[in-house]
């Protein structure tokens, strides 16, 4: 595997402040980006930061791609953008929205309900 492509993530049990939530990081070589969100857990969920209402199974929060990679799965992505929705946003949620099963459709409506309860996204997840 190219060195480029390689990263290796050492992890330590700190405490971070409640304003950290995101790491942005740039290759300047290539201009690859990362993100990395931060999120809160209890027990064995998630937490939404900002609604602590609003939680998810940590064991289901996140899938893998055919070649293991992790990833956030959809629903959680998209309840991030239910705050200030831009254009691409909602291109986004009309784009995943028929490759979410009904569970997954289900548990978003309940947390956008919960956090925007007026969001036009609603009409669409019935």
């Amino acid at each position: 595997m190219d060195e480029v492509f390689r990263i290796r993530i050492f992890f330590r049990m700190i405490k971070l402040s409640n304003i950290i939530n995101e790491i942005h990081a740039l290759n300047m070589s290539n201009g690859a980006k990362l993100e990395v969100l931060l999120n809160e857990t209890k027990d064995c969920d998630r937490e939404f930061r900002r609604d602590l209402t609003i939680s998810h199974p940590l064991k289901s929060v996140w899938s893998y791609s055919d070649t293991g990679i992790p990833f956030l799965n959809p629903e959680i992505v998209l309840l991030y953008k239910v705050k200030n929705t831009r254009e691409k946003a909602h291109q986004d949620f009309m784009t995943v929205l028929d490759n979410l099963d009904d569970e997954r459709k289900k548990w978003l409506k309940y947390a956008i309900q919960l956090h925007e309860p007026e969001h036009k996204w609603l009409q669409f997840l019935r």
